[in-house]
């Protein structure tokens, strides 16, 4: 696992996770964290059975202007991502935590597109759940699109996530279906 770093694990096998039937991959970024969570949590996840595996990819990006010296340069924009992406998947990790679901959470070091797609084929994921840019036609063209290149090459079922239009910062607010399912059963 070269590109890849476990940031932070809980995989709870007390009575309430014996049993976890299914590994639920959420890729998260900065810009889609927050509604790609609020859907998952409220409308996927099922806390009694699923795993739930956090991933964040940064990209390196290389200096643009050949006559710069990048070795330093690199190095501090990277150390500045690191820290980004490792806070971003602790934040989520907790809040999954919280709630009594397992969770793991991966730093990956690469191509979005490449290793999203690699680390799922790898931990033989059931389904992947991921935002979306929101991206114009043009511009998808051009810059290439992370979850349209992951939903044609991905092994698994993959779920591409949209802001909701409504909220101010896209989030879903809707009741689980496991949990609207076991209230009425009670």
């Amino acid at each position: 696992m070269p590109n890849s770093q476990v940031i932070d694990e809980q995989i709870n096998r007390h009575e309430e996770h014996k049993d976890l039937l299914r590994s639920v991959v959420i890729s998260i970024d900065e810009d889609s964290a927050e509604y790609v969570y609020d859907w998952a949590m409220n409308n996927f996840v099922n806390p009694k059975t699923d795993l739930v595996i956090l991933l964040n990819c940064r990209q390196i990006d290389a200096p643009i202007a050949p006559y710069i010296n990048p070795s330093n340069f690199v190095e501090e924009l990277d150390d500045r991502k690191k820290k980004k992406s490792h806070e971003l998947l602790k934040k989520y990790a907790a809040r999954i935590k919280a709630q009594d679901v397992a969770v793991r959470a991966i730093a990956l070091l690469g191509d979005p597109k490449v290793e999203i797609v690699r680390k799922v084929t790898e931990l033989k994921a059931d389904v992947l759940l991921m935002g979306s840019r929101k991206l114009n036609a043009v511009k998808r063209a051009l810059l290439g699109s992370v979850s349209d290149y992951v939903s044609h090459h991905s092994p698994t079922t993959t779920i591409i996530v949209r802001a909701n239009p409504d909220h101010q910062e896209g989030k879903h607010e809707f009741t689980s279906l496991f949990r609207r399912r076991a209230s009425l059963m009670s």
